[in-house]
């Protein structure tokens, strides 16, 4: 059972609003401290919602410009890119794959942190190479590649206590943004 917050009196709240104008200027985080006063204490963060398996096949039949699931099959693109992997398309974690691979990182998935989070994504999970660099894709040049791979590889290398799977993926990444270069 939730704990009862004491209601504060308008004569409170109003003691509350001249020490804040007493300050001469008014910061954010005062207010917000007057606002969790007046609330009887911080406010709830909401949660991510979990994504659903129909918004996720949704946006990937979008992705590829199709209507159904048989279309997506059909779909050559498709194919080449699930080409020597199975997925069935019937369970929320193949959908789910997929909109990580083609859409982007799900809402409830971003600021992670972790062993295996990098600026915020899993990078396990998620194959976003230019956010996990720290980089822009419109203006990074190859030696900001290698840089921020050498910065990256000096935290997560095994040699210094990383872990393999997230240096072989973080190497994926650069190989992956170099070759992008190239073209």
């Amino acid at each position: 059972m939730a704990a009862r917050r004491k209601k504060l009196t308008n004569i409170e709240v109003e003691e509350l609003i001249h020490q804040l104008l007493k300050e001469k200027s008014i910061t954010s985080e005062a207010l917000l401290a007057f606002a969790e006063k007046i609330n009887g204490g911080p406010f709830a963060t909401p949660k991510a919602k979990s994504m659903s398996m129909a918004l996720a096949r949704k946006a990937v039949l979008e992705k590829f410009d199709c209507k159904n699931v048989t279309e997506l099959r059909k779909n050559k693109t498709f194919s080449m890119s699930i080409a020597g992997e199975t997925i069935s398309l019937r369970t929320k974690e193949d959908w789910m794959k997929l909109y990580r691979r083609w859409v982007g990182v799900p809402e409830e998935e971003r600021d992670l942190s972790g062993p295996n989070c990098i600026n915020g994504i899993n990078v396990l999970e998620n194959f976003r190479p230019w956010h996990v660099f720290g980089l822009d894709s419109k203006t990074a040049s190859k030696d900001d590649i290698k840089d921020s791979f050498r910065a990256l590889a000096k935290v997560h290398h095994p040699d210094v206590g990383g872990d393999k799977r997230v240096f072989e993926r973080i190497q994926k990444m650069r190989d992956s943004l170099l070759a992008l270069l190239n073209n």
